[in-house]
This record gives structure tokens, C-alpha cells and sequence, in this order.
């Protein structure tokens, strides 16, 4: 009988495990960098073509290698960094596993050129591996340490390169990670080019905050506070939190670092924003970089191939260490500008901080409840038997609605309550209790308006007479050539300005003024959800919107009704009679219900009045 259990052959187990470690073209440029950097180099220099599809070289001035390492560098398992299991107890450099460069020429031609440090000219080694074997190994006149240039990523394995992204969608994540890599780095200066274009230049920094500002603008790390160093027995944090207002839809922003290691860990994120307590709108995240400081026999880095996945033996602490560290910093910056009188934030919005403990109310009760006259005559609650409003979700039993209201939405009238939390509008509907998020509503009326605007003056450009700088990070400039014609065509006007600036002279006549840059900066950013707006589908992304329509939900999002933000019974009566107007009352920009129906039957059934 033939044998069913084979053993695969050498190339096929390349292959395979080139699987575990390189997933993209970001995964190389990771695994190279981390080599550079445990390599001692100072200067590293990156280049990439079509998304790093094409082209991928990483050049360093780091120690180099010598003919016989070269030799052997392209071997599975084969490093410098361990000799025994015990080592992996006390690790200080970023690789260990000895899988990089076999798994990269696995599917891929890699070119090395490599000299020691100390060695005399003329002594490099050029080597040649293509599809995992070495074609060519000769000498070469070269400059100290090591240039790696990795072609035609994944041309040996079509099922693998079939679902790589878009050519933009992988340079974005090239350059989102090379950027968080300069981050946790200050030490070493990182240039990185796309296609002959220079999109990250970062010297050398003295700090973090300089570093920080390299990356991300020196705006953006200049309104950053300072996490000193937070000691929690053997735990230690440090690093940089954002203010409560400069955030993001997701946690895209937050960089976490241990021994200079860039992990994932949604644990830490959650730790993060725990530490903002209420200061944080629901569903945002600040930017951060934080520096997570653990004992090496309490820390497990051969947990996942990438490494960028780790297990700490005291989890506990580490968490409640990192929320400590940002609260303290976060409360002590709000005692300061309380103390000078400073009451004002950006733009001379209202500082979102509070004086008292994290999580303490932020709602003081000035006076006592009123009864709120009713907006379409008095009348007493009463069943009746068609219902129009039947369409409005019931806190029981939530489905996908359908878009609008029936047409006859005056068969029941309405009596406003009052405000629940400043953010919900409380109505007596019947023998029903209507809830509506104010700031949903409003920007569903915001954004029918813009439509009907664009519809009609779409064509119409306004000049600022004030232009507008943007202080982007290379990410967001990276969007912007994607983006820059289609903003032009629809009436933007964007010039450069310097490295990381660009210049705002002109805008849509459709938008007005109002916070235009802010739209602007968040469309570049990825940051198109505002006050908890993220949308009810997990599978959804603003991004597969057509340009015009995530401009236009945006610029509704930012100019509309905030939660928290009282309002008087005209301006409740006015919000709710727009709304009804509405072609699609139901649901805000982003997907949300506007209003949600409590039916009488179902407080009665928990009162226990029926059974």
C-alpha cells in the first residue's frame, strides 16, 4: 500500500514558513531594519518601488559581514544573536530567530553587499539568492556594512501575491511602519523614499519629542505631554500622550515600544485610553508613544514569528501601570492650566479637563427639573391604533432599518422632555419615550444640506484670503498625492510647502469656512469619524466611499452638534422638526441610528406592572 505521510521538499518548506514572517512588503522592511539596527548602524537609508512589490533595498552603515558570514546568513536558523534556549532570557537585540533572510529569499531574488567593519577596501562579498539558492557569492569593493536589495517580492508564489493590497495601500503601510520604527529610535537617523520621492527624513534626535516632531510635525509633538517615567515596582513607562482632543477613530496612533520592540498589544491600547478616563469621547484614541520598561526573566518575545507579539509574566501591573502613568499626567497638565487661568484650548475651545479624580461626573445639577412645555399642544398620552413612528428601532430586538419614516409623522404628537447627559434629546411620544443623539441628528441634517449645496455650487471655488497651513505627517502626504486630484477637482487648493507642510489657498464654495482645514487634515489623516461615529458594520471602512461623499459625511460630522452641549426647548423644537424633513431621518453620516423608540410595555414589563 503506498505511503499517504510525505516529507516535503526543501523549497516547498521555505516557502511555507517564508509564510509566518513575511506577509508584505512591510514585513521585510521590518525584519531588515531590526537587523540594521542590532547591527549598530546610525544611518539607515530605505528605498521602495511599487509599494516594495518591485523593489525593496535597506542600506545601513552598521558592523557589516565578513565572506563566511555572508556564507551562511541565508541559512534557515542561522544568527549571531543567540547560541543556546537560555539566551532568549536575556535578549538585547530585536532579532533572534534567524529566519529573515532565508525566509525573504524564499520568494523573492535578494541581492547582498556586505563589509566588515575594520576590514580593508576591496574585502565586501556580493552574494546573489534567488527562490532560497545562492547564484552567485563574489568579492566586492564596497563601504562598511551592509546594502540588501530584495526584487519581485513574491513572483515565485502567485497565490501569496494575489492578495496583496493596492500598490498605495502598501507603501501607506510601509510608511506608517518605518515611521513607527524612526519613533522608538531617536538614536538612529532613518531616510526612507518611495518611488524617487523623499518621504521620511529623520536625523539623528537628541529626544523623543525632537524625534516626534521629525515624524510627526513639530506641532503635533510640540502640544504633546510628557509621561517622565512611571515606576511601578519592576514596571517602568515613559513617553508621549496626546492632549484629549487630539485624536484618532482608531488606534492607528498609538506606538508601544518595549526594549525597543514595536508590539501589539490591545490590552496596553485599552490601558491607554482607560488612563483618559472621561476626558476621551467614546470611541477615539489619542496619539502616544510609549516606552514600556520590563524585566527580561519576566518577559516571553518567542511567543509569534513576526515578534511584534509578546507575553508578559505579571500582565496585571504592567496595565495598571500604564493607566496610572497617563492619568497622572493627564490630571497634573489640567491642575497647571487651571492654576494660570488658563481655560481655553485650540482654537479657544473649552479645555476638556475636569478637577477631580479620573471618571468623576462632569454634570453639576444648577437647578431643579422644570416641566417642559409641549411643542405641539398639550395632550395626555393615549394608545392609538396606527403607528408611524413603527419604524423607529425599539431598544428590543435592534435590525437594519429602513430609510426613512412613513409619510404621515403627525398622527402621534410629541412633548420634548428635556436633555439626558446634555447629549440625548428625551421626547414623550404617545404612550412611548423617543431618544434621539443630538449629535446624530444634526449631522444627518448637515448633511443633506451639504448635498443639495454641492449639487448646485459644486463648481464653485472660494479663495482663502487667510491661506491655511497643514503640518502633515508622511502618511497623511503620502494620501495626499493620492488624493490631490481628485481634491483639485472638486475645488481644493493645495500647494507644498516645505518638507512636511502643505499650504491651504482655496476650498469648495459648498463647505463654507467653518473648521474647512480641520476636514481637510482629518480626510488626510484617516480621521473621518467624530464624537463616537464609527459606523454599526465592523466591515465597513470610510475609505471605500467615493471621495465626494466621505468629504461631504465628514464635513457634516465637524460642524454639527456636540454631545455634551446644552440646548434650549427652541433650539430641541427646531432639531427635531428639521430632522423630520429629512429623506433619510434615521440614520446619521456614519450609519447610526439617530433616534431609538422605548415602548410603554416594555418599562412596564420592567416595573413589573405586566407579566
Amino acid at each position: 500500500m503506498a505511503r499517504k505521510i510525505r516529507i516535503l521538499d526543501q523549497s516547498t518548506v521555505n516557502k511555507i514558513a517564508a509564510g509566518e514572517v513575511v506577509e508584505s512588503p512591510s514585513s521585510v522592511i521590518k525584519e531588515l531594519l531590526e537587523n540594521s539596527i542590532d547591527a549598530g548602524a546610525r544611518d539607515i537609508r530605505v528605498l521602495i518601488e511599487k509599494g516594495g512589490t518591485r523593489r525593496i533595498t535597506v542600506i545601513d552603515d552598521g558592523c557589516g559581514m565578513s565572506r563566511e558570514d555572508v556564507e551562511v546568513a541565508f541559512t534557515r536558523h542561522s544568527t549571531s544573536k543567540i547560541g543556546t534556549i537560555d539566551d532568549l532570557s536575556h535578549l538585547d537585540t530585536l532579532g533572534f530567530r534567524g529566519e529573515a533572510l532565508a525566509s525573504i529569499a524564499a520568494v523573492s531574488q535578494v541581492e547582498l553587499v556586505s563589509r566588515e567593519i575594520g576590514s580593508p577596501e576591496g574585502s565586501g562579498t556580493r552574494v546573489i539568492v534567488s527562490a532560497g539558492r545562492m547564484s552567485v557569492l563574489e568579492p566586492v569593493g564596497c563601504p562598511p556594512g551592509t546594502q540588501i536589495t530584495v526584487t519581485d517580492l513574491f513572483e515565485n508564489v502567485p497565490a501569496r501575491k494575489k492578495f496583496l493590497r493596492s500598490v498605495n495601500a502598501e507603501s501607506a503601510r510601509c510608511i506608517d511602519l518605518v515611521s513607527r520604527i524612526a519613533m522608538v529610535h531617536p538614536e538612529v537617523g532613518i531616510r526612507f523614499e518611495v518611488d524617487g520621492g523623499e518621504r521620511l527624513n529623520s536625523p539623528p534626535a537628541a529626544t523623543l519629542r525632537d524625534r516626534t516632531a521629525s515624524v510627526l510635525g513639530t506641532k503635533t509633538a510640540r502640544a504633546m505631554l510628557e509621561v517622565p517615567g512611571k515606576q511601578c515596582g519592576p514596571v517602568g513607562v515613559s513617553g508621549l500622550v496626546s492632549l484629549p482632543w487630539d485624536t484618532r477613530s482608531n488606534s492607528a496612533g498609538i506606538t508601544i515600544s518595549i526594549h525597543g520592540r514595536i508590539i501589539r498589544n490591545r490590552q496596553i491600547v485599552e490601558s491607554i485610553r482607560r488612563g483618559y478616563g472621561s476626558r476621551l469621547m467614546k470611541g477615539r484614541y489619542p496619539l502616544a508613544v510609549l516606552f514600556l520598561e520590563v524585566s527580561k526573566d519576566d518577559l516571553d518575545v518567542n511567543v509569534h514569528p513576526t515578534k511584534d507579539i509578546v507575553k508578559f509574566e505579571n500582565e496585571g501591573a504592567l496595565l495598571t501601570c500604564v493607566e496610572s502613568a497617563v492619568s497622572e499626567v493627564l490630571f497634573s497638565s489640567a491642575r497647571k492650566q487651571i492654576r494660570s487661568g488658563k481655560k481655553e484650548g485650540r482654537e479657544g475651545r473649552r479645555v476638556p479637563f475636569i478637577d477631580g479624580p479620573v471618571g468623576a461626573s462632569r454634570i453639576r445639577m444648577d437647578k431643579a427639573p422644570v416641566q417642559v412645555p409641549l411643542m405641539e399642544g398639550e395632550f395626555r398620552p393615549q394608545e392609538t391604533g396606527a403607528d408611524p413612528w413603527r419604524e423607529v428601532p425599539v431598544v428590543e430586538g435592534f435590525q437594519r432599518l429602513p430609510p426613512a419614516l412613513p409619510e404621515d409623522t403627525g398622527s402621534l404628537k410629541m412633548r420634548i422632555i428635556g436633555q439626558l447627559d446634555r447629549s440625548y434629546i428625551l421626547c414623550e411620544l404617545g404612550c412611548d419615550l423617543l431618544l434621539v443623539d443630538q449629535h446624530a441628528a444634526h449631522e444627518r441634517i448637515r448633511l443633506e444640506e451639504l448635498k443639495n449645496r454641492f449639487n448646485s455650487s459644486h463648481q464653485g471655488v472660494q479663495e482663502l484670503l487667510e491661506p491655511v497651513h497643514l503640518e502633515l505627517d508622511p502618511l497623511s502626504l503620502s494620501r495626499l498625492s493620492t488624493m490631490g486630484e481628485g481634491l483639485a477637482q472638486m475645488g481644493f487648493i493645495i500647494e507644498p510647502f516645505g518638507d512636511d507642510c502643505v499650504v491651504l489657498r482655496g476650498l469648495p464654495r459648498f463647505m463654507g469656512r467653518t473648521e474647512a482645514h480641520e476636514v481637510v487634515r482629518d480626510l488626510l489623516m484617516g480621521n473621518e469619524s467624530h464624537e463616537g461615529c464609527s459606523p454599526p458594520d465592523a466591515e465597513f471602512e470610510p475609505g471605500d466611499l467615493p471621495l465626494k461623499d466621505r468629504l461631504i459625511a465628514l464635513t457634516a460630522c465637524r460642524g454639527a452638534i456636540k454631545a455634551h452641549q446644552p440646548l434650549s426647548l427652541r433650539e430641541m423644537e427646531d432639531l427635531l422638526s428639521d430632522l423630520l424633513k429629512c429623506e433619510v431621518p434615521l440614520h446619521c453620516a456614519h450609519g447610526r441610528p439617530t433616534m431609538v423608540r422605548l415602548p410603554l410595555s416594555i418599562l412596564e414589563k420592567w416595573f413589573r406592572r405586566v407579566l
